[in-house]
Order: structure tokens, then C-alpha cells, then sequence
């Protein structure tokens, strides 16, 4: 018993999960670190969170390609 096909699942979490890396890797950017001290060792609290905010911004958008080609393989059978 199949509830959801499978390529329609994946794209919708694929997408969903692209749009909240997207959202959260452009916070991190943006607001990331302010008013924080600290650090990793020579490098200060902002440039962690820059470091942070792009490899979301990056997995944010691979993710949401990837959930487009799913969604469009199975809408285009």
C-alpha cells in the first residue's frame, strides 16, 4: 500500500528542507554573531557564523535543485 509516491515525498521534503537552509543560512549571514564574544581560536564569533551561514546557504540550495528535479520527474509522467 503505497500512501504518497515516492519522488512526490522526496521532492516536497527536498524543497522544504532547500527553503529552510536557504532561510537559516541567510540569518546567519546577515545577524550571526553580533554582539557575541568568543571565538574558535584566532577566528572571531562573526566569522564563525559567516563560515556557518555559508554552508547553509549552499546546502540550502543544492537541497532545493534537487527537490525541483524530483518534483518535475514526477509531474512531467
Amino acid at each position: 500500500m503505497e500512501l504518497i509516491p515516492l519522488p512526490l515525498a522526496l521532492g516536497l521534503l527536498l524543497t522544504l528542507g532547500g527553503l529552510v537552509g536557504l532561510g537559516f543560512g541567510i540569518y546567519a549571514l546577515i545577524w550571526g554573531g553580533r554582539g557575541q564574544r568568543g571565538g574558535l581560536g584566532p577566528i572571531p564569533e562573526r566569522g564563525i557564523h559567516a563560515i556557518a551561514g555559508l554552508r547553509m546557504l549552499v546546502g540550502g540550495a543544492v537541497a532545493l535543485v534537487l527537490g525541483i528535479i524530483a518534483l518535475s520527474s514526477y509531474f512531467s509522467t
